[in-house]
């Protein structure tokens, strides 16, 4: 380790998506964005690459029906971009988007699982993160666009519209339901992390022992590499461009995401104006943070902490993690630093 490594030092223990509701995710229609070729040989095991939910996927499965596993992998990959998405007409997010309040929309069991999630994320992080950012998240994407932040009566005049609490679901009639028309949903800072998760149960029911998915920002290992040996994933040295490494993690079967300030981002008047989102101000969070990764079992998880992590700062991000079990983070603070809970630094190389 360097001298720019700083543990934070407790006693705790190591533990730490018009589609009906029957729709079974199975369809295809990946390759129409680009899948890359499948590779394999005997020590890289099976891998293929393509963009789905406006990212990179790329899947390497370590097993003899690896290739016919990709097919269903990025098919599910599809079928849940067509559920998820906001920007993709007709899916559940779509349709419940555009619906008038008090309208019951009919939607898949996996979108009511999805909602369900982020409204359980919603109150333990007192309102923090939101899905229902849309109108903001579309604000400043144009804005970051322009390189130009928009006027403070524009942000503010959209605030009243944000709040999952005027979300609702029924489960037993697959439906969801909005108190206020213009209130939208944005899946993106939890999406990944819920395909990833449904993409590792589907392969270990298939009897994979080893296997790594990667969705932009979101890392989930199945097992260890072929030979027993830990995955290794870098943690990005932010705001470099060079893909310089701040630290190298070993992982075996867990879930590694970051999310970072660093990600997307313009500045205006010497002013960095980053997408994490404060819904209580409509404006770019006031971080001491500019990287949070979390270490852990599910990546849905591992994408709502993230994001909380980044949304708190560090020394309520640190008090978050200590207190969820099976939980560890690496954080890299504004000035470069990285601190680290003290079962992260198991995994650290």
């Amino acid at each position: 380790m360097n001298d720019t490594i700083i543990p934070r030092i407790r006693i705790i223990p190591v533990i730490i998506l018009a589609l009906t509701a029957s729709l079974i995710c199975s369809i295809t229609g990946c390759a129409e964005k680009g899948l890359s070729p499948s590779s394999a040989n005997r020590d890289s095991g099976f891998t293929r690459s393509g963009f789905c939910f406006d990212t990179l996927v790329t899947i390497t499965i370590y097993d003899p029906d690896g290739e016919k596993l990709l097919d269903e992998c990025f098919d599910m990959c599809s079928c849940y971009e067509s559920l998820l998405s906001m920007t993709v007409s007709g899916s559940d997010i779509s349709r419940i988007n555009e619906a008038d309040a008090g309208i019951p929309v009919t939607v898949s069991s996996d979108t009511i699982d999805f909602i369900e999630a982020s409204l359980r994320y919603y109150k333990e992080s007192d309102g923090r993160l939101d899905i229902s950012v849309a109108p903001l998240t579309q604000l400043w994407t144009g804005a970051r666009n322009s390189g130009t932040p928009p006027a403070g009566d524009t942000v503010a005049s959209l605030i009243p519209d944000i709040g999952s609490d005027k979300l609702s679901y029924d489960r037993s009639n697959l439906t969801v339901t909005k108190k206020d028309r213009s209130l939208m949903l944005d899946p993106g800072a939890l999406g990944k992390g819920y395909v990833a998760d449904r993409l590792k149960d589907m392969l270990k029911e298939h009897g994979v022992r080893s296997a790594i998915i990667s969705l932009g920002g979101n890392i989930l290992t199945i097992g260890s590499r072929p030979d027993g040996s830990s995955f290794r994933i870098g943690i990005k040295q932010p705001f470099t461009e060079n893909s310089a490494i701040a630290a190298s993690l070993k992982i075996k079967d867990r879930s590694v995401v970051t999310s970072g300030t660093y990600e997307r981002y313009f500045i205006y008047n010497g002013e960095l104006y980053h997408h994490i989102l404060d819904t209580a101000t409509g404006y770019p969070v006031k971080t001491d943070l500019v990287s949070a990764t979390v270490i852990s079992d599910s990546s849905l998880d591992g994408d709502a902490l993230s994001t909380i992590c980044l949304l708190y700062g560090l020394n309520k991000a640190d008090e978050l993690i200590e207190n969820t079990p099976g939980v560890e983070a690496v954080f890299i603070t504004e000035d470069g630093k990285l601190h680290y809970t003290e079962g992260a630094a198991y995994y650290l190389e």
